[in-house]
């Protein structure tokens, strides 16, 4: 039979929804919209005597109003049955239900409008689950149909799931002992445990992945102006209203009647059967203000940050989908903030977790200060807090909100001890700047990063070339491993020369990458994305091995004493990649002298512990090193004073305006001088002019290398370079 749910109404009332001209004719062509449900779900779902209550029955009143046409329900004994009804078309839709590829196939989906923690229900007083992975040992039980069945087993095929055909039977089945936990919603499992009387049972939860079950409605195919109608009518809830029928319907109290009459005509005895009975009734009250408070904490950690109170990313992300459905529908814009404190990690392992745990709670009061109440403020993890400015979209109004939190951020906290933070603020603003959640997102971390780039403490918006700049360097890195897999890399080598004698027994290796489309690519361009993604590793033994086998064969044709210098990367030696080459050398009956590790000032700084003792062990096995670009860095003399060094190189920087008289001729003297004092060789980059070789070589520098003498060449042309012939022994370097 048809039951309404309400009072028919008129379709005026849809005007709030923005129609289109279809959506409206659609609307006149139909008198009511029939409706499934699933019977046996309360206080999500029910139907008793015919009507429908619960949750859903509320929304269903809200949305016939919105639309202005009366909804019908079509009752159903079971789920199966409402499924039924949707697959032959009896029914128009059908409520609370998710998405499968099964489904697809017959009903097209609207958005969520009600959505259910996840929980296990058990009889362990202590136990909590935080990821369904802690259950892969147990048996567990879900209601036979359900949607999350299927997705369980696609991603945790090792837990033990067994289907039972009602809520019921799998707490009975818990409460007995005959299975570990039964899996269902929160609502659901509260509303259930209270109506049976289980005292013993307690609610768990919240999974990692699992958390949420987002329900929307399912449209038969045949009435496809129907999603986005309801769609509309979904995004146009407030949420007060959702909140009000959400908490409504949270806990279902459970009280005990018994029938007292009978027990006054019983016997004396009856008097302990009594007092039994009202003890009882008191533990389950007590165990159902328990339930209660349980189920309130795990839908607080649901949608809240357990630290900073704040809404966590999963909220901010629903919140942000429904300010993007309102600026779309309304043609408005909001601005998004994305905050990232400099100098927290510091705070954190210095002062300690609990100190830094101090510092985000007032960060984030910080922050909530300089906004205004109608923006949302979110701490989406870690250090990382987002604010979505609504009716916002000027730049300058960001700017000025951000600035306010820069100031405040900067003040000092007062912790154990005074710390201080700055920040990175990224802002973008929609539909301006982005079309979909994701966008934005990406927009807003790319502008965030900008802004740490140049030099941290600012803000930065997002541009256009932002999205380009990001675009080159996924593709740049994709061609970079397919480099990798198809050796598009070869090694050039430069000559290094002695000032003195003008012999070469010393060059550099430096990579080289063929592109099959773009020709010979810049190292400039690829270097620094090679170390940033770790494919250095790889790029660096390319580089190291073909270097080797060079040196071999120079050292049999050239030179007995050749050499070449590789160089090498932070990243390298922190994976310890560096660690056979020590016995790939001895494989190849090579002397360690045949290569020397070029090193930089800024990998030293570093001062990671396995890169120093790493890289010492390389230098007591046998290999060179030397030290590249020296004079850029900060803390140069205390660096050769620490570290075994075998060569100094002069940045060429300095030998770019060099000539007699000039402040770097003064500089590169001195060094020179301080080198030869501490036993070091020097190697002067850049040199170009014969102005600049024969003041080097009047200054006492040992070795040369530059454009006068040759540009990096393959190894074949190499060996045709004039310095190249009646070379005495010496030495070479490698570079990456």
């Amino acid at each position: 039979m048809l039951v309404y749910l309400s009072q028919p109404l008129t379709l005026s009332a849809a005007s709030n929804l923005s129609l289109s001209l279809g959506e409206k004719q659609f609307l006149r062509s139909i008198n009511s919209i029939k409706l499934c449900v699933g019977p046996d779900s309360i206080p999500l779902d029910s139907i008793e005597n015919g009507i429908h209550v619960g949750v859903n029955a509320e929304f269903m009143v809200l949305f016939e109003r919105m639309i202005g046409i009366p909804i019908r329900l079509i009752p159903t004994d079971t789920w199966k049955e409402s499924i039924s009804n949707a697959k032959s078309g009896d029914c128009d839709i059908i409520s609370l239900i998710q998405q499968t590829p099964g489904r697809k196939e017959y009903l097209y989906f609207t958005e969520s409008y009600v959505e259910i923690p996840f929980v296990v229900v058990t009889t362990q007083e202590k136990f909590f689950a935080a990821n369904l992975e802690h259950l892969i040992d147990n048996q567990l039980a879900i209601r036979e149909g359900y949607a999350y069945a299927e997705l369980l087993r696609k991603r945790y095929p090792d837990i033990q799931l067994k289907e039972l055909g009602s809520i019921e039977q799998g707490l009975e089945a818990v409460n007995s002992g005959k299975i570990f936990g039964y899996l269902t919603g929160l609502q659901i499992a509260g509303s259930a445990i209270q109506d049976g009387g289980y005292s013993n049972l307690k609610i768990s939860g919240q999974f990692d992945e699992l958390t949420t079950i987002k329900l929307g409605i399912g449209v038969n195919k045949t009435n496809p102006f129907l999603v986005s109608i309801f769609n509309k009518a979904i995004a146009s809830l407030t949420e007060s209203q959702t909140k009000r029928i959400n908490n409504s319907w949270l806990t279902v109290k459970y009280e005990i009647v018994e029938d007292y009459q009978k027990l006054y005509q019983l016997a004396a005895g009856a008097i302990v059967i009594m007092l039994f009975l009202l003890y009882r009734q008191r533990n389950l009250r007590i165990h159902n203000r328990q339930l209660e408070s349980r189920e309130r904490e795990i839908w607080q950690q649901a949608k809240f940050d357990f630290l900073t109170g704040l809404p966590n990313r999963r909220y901010f992300q629903e919140k942000l989908e429904t300010h993007i459905t309102q600026s779309i529908d309304r043609n408005i814009s909001f601005g998004l903030l994305l905050i990232d404190l400099d100098g927290f990690k510091e705070v954190n392992d210095t002062l300690g977790h609990d100190q830094g745990d101090m510092l985000l709670k007032e960060a984030s009061k910080r922050i909530r200060g300089c906004i205004k109440e109608q923006h949302t403020l979110a701490r989406l993890g870690g250090d990382e807090f987002v604010v979505i400015l609504a009716g916002l979209s000027m730049q300058s109004e960001c700017e000025h909100i951000a600035q306010s939190i820069l100031h405040c951020l900067k003040e000092p906290f007062q912790l154990k001890q005074q710390a201080f933070v700055s920040a990175s603020i990224g802002m973008t603003a929609f539909p301006k700047d982005a079309s979909t959640m994701v966008e934005l997102m990406k927009n807003v971390d790319q502008a965030m990063y900008a802004a740490k780039g140049k030099g941290r403490n600012m803000h930065h918006h997002f541009s256009p070339q932002m999205r380009d700049d990001a675009l080159a360097r996924m593709t740049m890195i994709n061609d970079l491993r397919q480099a990798i897999k198809k050796e598009e890399f070869t090694v050039y080598y430069q000559p290094i020369v002695d000032l003195q004698s003008m012999q070469v027994t010393k060059c550099e290796a430096l990579i080289r990458w063929l592109h099959p489309t773009r020709g010979f690519v810049s190292p400039i361009e690829f270097v620094s994305i090679l170390e940033d993604t770790r494919m250095i590793i790889e790029a660096g033994e390319f580089v190291f091995k073909q270097s080797a086998k060079q040196a071999k064969l120079w050292r049999e044709s050239l030179h007995p004493e050749f050499q070449i210098s590789v160089n090498t990367s932070a990243v390298q030696f922190q994976g310890r990649a560096t660690a056979g080459w020590s016995e790939y050398l001895d494989q190849q009956k090579l002397s360690k002298s045949s290569i020397a590790l070029e090193i930089t000032e800024s990998m030293l700084m570093e001062g990671y512990d396995d890169i120093t003792s790493h890289l010492s062990g390389l230098r007591n096995s046998g290999f060179q090193i030397s030290l590249d670009d020296f004079g850029t860095g900060y803390s140069s003399l205390a660096y050769l004073k620490k570290f075994d060094i075998d060569f100094l190189k002069i940045d060429k920087a300095f030998v770019n305006n060099l000539h007699q008289g000039s402040n770097d001729m003064v500089l590169c003297e001195a060094i020179i001088v301080m080198a030869h004092k501490l036993g070091l060789k020097v190697i002067a980059e850049g040199v170009e002019t014969k102005e600049q070789q024969i003041l080097l070589s009047e200054a006492g520098c040992d070795f040369g290398q530059g454009y006068i003498f040759s540009k990096p060449v393959c190894a074949s042309d190499f060996e045709k370079i004039p310095l190249i012939s009646n070379i005495s022994p010496t030495l070479t370097s490698v570079n990456i």
